[in-house]
């Protein structure tokens, strides 16, 4: 199973194509065990996404769980970094976490630093696994210039968006683990192409082929969406948002099209987009 469950509406309110907002802590549990129950045993979480981490905690608390956890460090100075972690395995009701990644990019020396932290960390055996969760290219040369030792990477990446396809066979030749995100590119691929407003006018000429192309094949577009990266070999996790217990259901169903979609995922490739005011979410309001 390579699902891995976005837990950012647990905490606060996310998402283009989610007009409910926050999910109640209620509805959270049933979403856990829901995905425990289809084979999903890790989610993704971070310090910023609200009180995110706490509502996990508390299942895991309640539930006795073995769910793997991964969260991030936000943006902060170096010497709060050991602190912030602490913190969210307070949050989280544990002595430890599977994965700790690095938020933020924007100040690189000051980053390793940081990850010199979480490596210290990780050999106390307070972390399994350390690395970056990264929004540009240029970002990862960065890393793979200077051989930094990181054990996961977690990058955008759907149809739209596929800058960092080509660095796929490298990372994984270094045995660094991919997980991807935004794989409805939050819920853009969902929305009305002609309802679209501001700079993501620029999106609906791909939309209105992504819905062709749909209904061309009889697959739903959450399908193409969630297995164009599912079914990349190089891909471990695929993080997946969902706003309701059906929603998940839809997601776990809709990996039944893989066969289908194998036979044209040459056409699915040519979705790319390559205008960063489409697939760059921050740009949206600009």
């Amino acid at each position: 199973m390579k699902l891995s469950l976005g837990t950012v509406q647990f905490g606060m309110d996310y998402g283009i194509n989610n007009p409910r907002g926050k999910i109640p802590k209620e509805e959270v549990f049933e979403i856990l065990e829901e995905a425990e129950k289809n084979g999903i045993d890790t989610l993704d979480t971070a310090y910023a996404y609200g009180d995110s981490e706490k509502v996990i905690g508390e299942y895991l608390q309640k539930s006795k769980s073995d769910l793997k956890v991964i969260s991030k460090l936000p943006s902060c100075e170096v010497e709060k970094a050991e602190s912030f972690f602490h913190a969210s395995l307070q949050n989280l009701q544990t002595d430890r976490i599977y994965g700790y990644l690095l938020h933020d990019f924007e100040t690189y020396p000051e980053n390793i630093k940081k990850l010199d932290i979480l490596a210290n960390l990780k050999a106390r055996n307070k972390i399994q696994k350390i690395g970056f969760s990264l929004y540009y290219p240029k970002e990862l040369e960065c890393l793979i210039e200077n051989n930094i030792s990181i054990d996961i990477i977690q990058i955008p990446h759907n149809l739209f968006d596929q800058r960092f396809l080509n660095y796929f066979p490298l990372l994984k030749e270094t045995g660094i683990e991919i997980h991807v995100r935004s794989v409805f590119l939050q819920g853009l691929f969902f929305k009305n192409p002609q309802e679209l407003k501001g700079n993501l006018t620029r999106a609906r000429e791909k939309l209105l082929s992504l819905r062709a192309l749909s209904k061309e094949t009889n697959i739903p577009v959450e399908a193409l969406s969630l297995n164009f990266a599912i079914l990349n070999n190089f891909v471990d996790r695929v993080i997946i948002g969902i706003d309701t217990i059906a929603n998940l259901r839809d997601n776990v169903k809709a990996l039944q099209y893989q066969g289908k979609i194998k036979e044209i995922y040459d056409r699915l490739v040519q979705l790319k987009e390559d205008d960063e005011n489409i697939i760059v979410p921050v740009n949206w309001k600009r």
